[in-house]
């Protein structure tokens, strides 16, 4: 499959274009933003300043003075390389225990399902990170239970913690700071989500996939103080 079979490349602005795989979010179509990413950051040609991933789209940023668009893409791989080469299955510890999990009882509610039902989905679900955005590290994530469904809240709720697990509008989030928002707080991880003097900066990759490992809540304290705990799925 080519880099650009089934995608629409569309410009945006003088020094930027996009290639858009579709328009849902689906785990194949993050898979070939995933793989087109790292090539693009692997190729680095003359000219080429950022990538930018999504859930369906990549956005390429470029010095107008060196190259352009055509250029940028005939730098490319003829075919992608498959997109199990680029990306990583890990377990993620995380507590889904009252009163860490604060909203989970409201979104149970919501559903009409137990609140052990809601973590037994949230835990069974096969996640996939899709894109960051909205503050450094905070990493938007597909892959959950569609049947865990539920809308945003009208009104924002107080400020959450920060590494909290968030639900909203068939999606889940890694929050990696405390603020309001219109999400359901469901968990939260042991891991430090954005660290500025970290190389990398963010724990996981876009494409990266990610599968949560309960534990209680004096465990979750003992492997914040540990790094984490996060481990490669073997």
């Amino acid at each position: 499959m080519g880099w650009l079979d089934g995608a629409t490349v569309r410009p945006s602005g003088e020094a930027a274009f996009v290639i858009e795989y579709g328009d849902v979010i689906d785990a194949a179509v993050g898979q070939r933003v995933a793989a087109l990413y790292a090539a693009l950051m692997a190729a680095a040609p003359d000219g080429f300043v950022e990538a930018v991933p999504t859930f369906r789209s990549v956005l390429v940023l470029f010095d107008p003075d060196v190259t352009d668009e055509a250029a940028l893409l005939s730098a490319l791989p003829d075919e992608t390389t498959g997109a199990a080469a680029v990306s990583t299955e890990w377990i993620v510890p995380a507590c889904f225990e009252d009163p860490i999990a604060e909203d989970i009882g409201e979104v149970a509610a919501a559903l009409d399902l137990p609140a052990d039902t809601v973590r037994e989905r949230l835990i069974a679900s096969h996640y996939q990170v899709g894109m960051y955005g909205f503050a450094p590290g905070y990493a938007y994530l597909s892959g959950i239970d569609q049947g865990l469904t539920v809308p945003r809240r009208k009104t924002p709720r107080p400020p959450i913690p920060s590494e909290s697990i968030i639900v909203a509008a068939g999606m889940a989030a890694l929050a990696s700071v405390s603020m309001p928002t219109g999400w359901y707080v469901v968990g939260r991880t042991a891991l430090t989500l954005f660290d500025a003097a970290r190389d990398p900066m963010v724990p996981f990759a876009v494409g990266d996939r990610l599968t949560f490992e309960p534990v209680g809540a004096a465990e979750l304290e003992r492997l914040a103080a540990e790094g984490g705990g996060v481990r490669r799925a073997t």
